[in-house]
């Protein structure tokens, strides 16, 4: 530019003054030709400067529509959580994957539509006969269990299981199968969990368990007081039926009767013990003379009398003899 504010009006300034101090001052020659040499470069960077800027397009509108592009950017970065283009890039496919997931849903939709139908009929299949063999064991189920009961001083007992068909399938098919119970010949078997007293209740489950521990294959199986409610010829009943239990596996029973712990082969004691403000409960494989008292502690009571140690003595033998 020619303006007087400029750098090279200045530098013509400054050359003519060195070209006027040279005559006298002969170090001056050297700045002299400096400056000329400036002046030409930078009149020279003016020309190319004023060349490229007459090739450029003055647009408001245009240099408008880039902002408004730039200002879109900054905004999409931020609603996005990223940092830069590259990553607004990889969110752009991102979400268009997910669009075209969308696009194609219906067919994708139709696919798994035929694949649940396919599944549906292969889990009916698999109900079908699961409900097939339930239905075909119920009879010789109940036969066993009824016949158990008359055994365990029930002669009018009947057990029923009654099988229904549920609307949705379950992990078990879609049988519900609901036991049935009367004590008495007169009474039509109702739902087992209504009817049935606490020693009946005692006396079905024990047959149910003793039927499905025979056929399960089990290692060992665990009663908690299975004789809860039943006494006398009953409770002796109950110990045999859990002595040939143990003949096929491991029994482990809880039990407060003399007539079923007689029928044990080994007899575990437990105890209380107060230490401090602690409570521990200990576990001890008794004596056969220990295993005596204890026999005649659930005959008597706590105060054990002559008459219950030789009781129990008799109650063990025989038991003893009969295994």
């Amino acid at each position: 530019s020619a303006d007087e504010s400029s750098v090279i009006p200045l530098l013509v300034a400054a050359r003519q003054l060195m070209g006027r101090l040279k005559d006298f001052i002969p170090e001056a020659q050297g700045l002299y030709e400096r400056i000329e040499s400036c002046r030409i470069e930078l009149d020279d960077i003016n020309s190319e400067t004023e060349r490229f800027l007459s090739g450029v397009e003055d647009d408001p509108e245009k240099l408008q529509k880039i902002n408004e592009r730039l200002d879109l950017l900054y905004s999409l970065i931020q609603k996005h959580r990223v940092t830069k283009a590259d990553e607004l890039i990889e969110k752009t496919s991102e979400l268009q994957g997910i669009v075209d997931s969308i696009a194609t849903g219906d067919e994708k939709t139709a696919e798994i539509e035929k694949e649940l139908k396919g599944l549906e009929k292969e889990l009916g299949d698999l109900a079908a006969k699961l409900s097939e063999g339930r239905n075909k064991s119920v009879p010789g189920m109940e036969k066993i269990v009824t016949g158990m009961l008359k055994q365990l001083g029930m002669p009018n007992a009947r057990f029923r299981i009654d099988l229904t068909r549920e609307k949705d399938f379950a992990q078990t098919g879609y049988d519900r199968a609901e036991f049935m119970f009367s004590a008495n010949r007169e009474v039509p078997p109702e739902n087992l969990s209504k009817v049935a007293s606490g020693g009946e209740l005692s006396r079905v489950m024990l047959s149910l368990k003793s039927l499905l521990s025979s056929s399960a294959n089990l290692p060992t199986i665990i009663f908690d007081e299975i004789d809860s409610g039943v006494s006398g010829e009953v409770a002796d009943k109950v110990g045999r039926i859990l002595e040939e239990m143990g003949k096929e596996m491991q029994v482990i029973n809880i039990t407060h009767l003399p007539q079923v712990a007689a029928r044990g082969r080994k007899h575990l004691h437990v105890y209380k013990e107060y230490e401090g403000e602690s409570t521990i409960t200990r576990i001890r494989l008794l004596t056969q003379e220990e295993r005596v008292m204890e026999v005649a502690k659930l005959l008597s009571g706590s105060e054990v009398t002559p008459t219950a140690v030789e009781n129990a003595r008799e109650l063990l033998n025989a038991a003893l003899k009969q295994q």
